[in-house]
């Protein structure tokens, strides 16, 4: 009988991920990904947010047997508002491909502008997900084939869900 693998800190950030943004975690860490935004996006995380960021996944790793409601209340509920604001924060960075500072969103109010945010890097600005939700592109780059426009675009399944559970 063979011992289980241990989880690593990146294998837990992209579970961690995938319950926060509702994308399949296959699908943010894909087997072939040239472009390791996965480990980008840890590496900035942790360098932003340090000692908070190993708490937030520390208490999803200590809930991750649990439904993912459970966990996502835990988390946003119970954890207190600097683990509740940096997992918003790691939301908006798969998403936006940009850092919105957590102790900035927690400041935002609904009558004032967004708060400041920091893109990570080209790469991660051209590989947000909300491009695959919006089933879009940023101006200028596209993973599709020259002529992609003559064909409808992909089914908004292609990108986001749970990959066919």
């Amino acid at each position: 009988m063979s011992t289980p693998t241990p989880i690593t800190p990146l294998q837990s950030f992209v579970n961690l991920s995938a319950l926060l943004t509702g994308i399949d975690a296959s699908k943010l860490a894909p087997s072939v990904d040239p472009k390791n935004i996965k480990q980008v996006y840890f590496d900035y995380a942790l360098k932003q947010a340090g000692a908070a960021f190993e708490q937030l996944l520390s208490i999803f790793n200590a809930n991750s047997s649990k439904p993912p409601a459970e966990i996502a209340n835990i988390i946003f509920n119970q954890s207190g508002t600097d683990i509740c604001f940096l997992a918003r924060s790691v939301m908006l960075m798969w998403y936006l491909g940009s850092w919105y500072a957590p102790g900035a969103l927690q400041k935002a109010g609904t009558n004032t502008p967004p708060p400041d945010s920091v893109v990570i890097s080209a790469a991660a600005y051209t590989q947000g997900w909300s491009w695959n939700v919006a089933q879009a592109h940023p101006m200028g780059y596209s993973n599709f084939q020259f002529g992609y426009w003559a064909s409808n675009p992909p089914l908004l399944s292609d990108f986001v869900g749970d990959a066919g559970k």
